[in-house]
C-alpha cells in the first residue's frame, strides 16, 4: 500500500489547506478516523518548522514520511511506500 501527501504552503509560510491525502492498498476499516488522525500528526509535525525557510524543506519532507509511516504502521500493522510533495504558491 501507499500513501500520497500534498502540502500547499502560501508565500507567507502558511498552510494553505488541509493536507491531501491518498491512501491505496491499505487495510484500514474506520478511514475517516485514519485521516483525522494522521492529519492531526502532520500538523503537529509542520509548527515544528519555519514552512517558509527553503533549507528545511528537505528535512520537513523527511519528517512527514517518518510521520506518515509511523502512524500508518501503528494503524494497519503495514509500513506503506511514502510520496510526500511540497509545493509552494
Amino acid at each position: 500500500g501507499y500513501v500520497d501527501l500534498t502540502l500547499i504552503i502560501s508565500s507567507k509560510g502558511t498552510l494553505l489547506n488541509k493536507p491531501l491525502i491518498n491512501i491505496k492498498g491499505l487495510p484500514i476499516f474506520e478511514i475517516d478516523e485514519y485521516f483525522d488522525g494522521l492529519e492531526d500528526e502532520i500538523l503537529k509535525l509542520t509548527k515544528t518548522f519555519s514552512l517558509k525557510n527553503m533549507k528545511q524543506n528537505q528535512n520537513l519532507i523527511d519528517g512527514l514520511k517518518k510521520t506518515c509511516r509511523k502512524y500508518t504502521k501503528e494503524k494497519t500493522g503495514k509500513k506503506p511506500i511514502t510520496n510526500i510533495n511540497v509545493v509552494r504558491i
